[in-house]
């Protein structure tokens, strides 16, 4: 009786700890499938070393950029995608994007920030991580932590 107990009891921990902290609110896989055959997808994952966590709301912006055009330009986004409701890091995320848009010897990038729900911005990449489209995989990077105002 005890045991039955004990186990309910802990049943009742696990679930609500997963409801404490839940995953981004997209799945990944869903996003693929939605994406469509004409359509890819970059999974990948960002951290930061830090100890600290972002307030609950906070959004990951991750963004494929050109990195032959001029990064502060809107011609250089060729996908990007925002991920709420997200746990603490590593934040993993999924990408989707159209191949058609990448040019034959093109270098391509990958660029992330971390914004609280306020809008600023605590953590962002140094400048775009290089992407292969070329080479599949799981791309993982550090965002290194911003001055604040």
């Amino acid at each position: 009786m005890l045991l039955r107990f004990a186990a309910c009891c802990l049943a009742l921990v696990i679930g609500a700890c997963q409801s404490m902290f839940p995953g981004p609110r997209a799945d990944g896989d869903a996003i693929a499938e939605a994406a469509g055959p004409d359509r890819a997808v970059i999974r990948g994952s960002a951290t930061y070393y830090e100890k600290m966590l972002m307030p609950i709301d906070s959004v990951l912006s991750v963004r494929l950029v050109d990195r032959d055009v001029a990064a502060d330009s809107e011609q250089a986004i060729i996908a990007e995608a925002a991920f709420s409701d997200i746990a603490g890091p590593p934040y993993a995320f999924v990408l989707p994007y159209d191949p058609a848009r990448l040019k034959d010897g093109g270098r391509y990038g990958i660029t992330a920030s971390l914004t609280t729900p306020q809008g600023e911005t605590f953590f962002a990449t140094a400048g775009p991580v290089p992407f292969e489209p070329e080479e599949p995989g799981t791309i993982e990077f550090r965002m290194i932590r911003l001055p604040t105002p």
